[in-house]
């Protein structure tokens, strides 16, 4: 049996901003608003192909930890975060000073985590 990661659920105080965010920093695209049977509003958003991530509305946000992305140029990638405006949490270097990892923060304090692929 194959499994292969379906997407991510992110509680979110702000759908808007949150799909804004998305849009924003990794082009991400939103599917349509929709509300679901248990009452909240969410879209997905797609961003190249890899599993999408579903944003729900909430008044009590749970989130998650983080989730992770990879590039294969992360220098770049941390020059247009910045550029974009993104709140960057820290910066992750190798053994020789070399750039493997940046974390940001979304609109709702979660952590996205963006890599080199290992």
């Amino acid at each position: 049996m194959n499994y292969r990661l379906e997407h991510v659920a992110i509680e979110c105080k702000d759908l808007e901003a949150s799909a804004d965010f998305y849009q924003r920093l990794f082009g991400g695209t939103p599917t349509e608003v929709r509300t679901g049977s248990a009452g909240y509003p969410f879209c997905f958003i797609k961003i190249n192909g890899a599993a999408p991530i579903q944003l729900m509305e909430s008044e009590e946000p749970k989130g998650v930890h983080h989730y992770g992305f990879v590039t294969d140029d992360i220098e770049q990638a941390v020059k247009d975060f910045r550029a974009r405006g993104a709140k960057i949490l820290r910066e992750n270097h190798d053994a020789k000073g070399q750039l493997t990892t940046v974390f940001l923060q979304d609109p709702n304090g979660l952590q996205v985590e963006i890599r080199t692929p290992r």
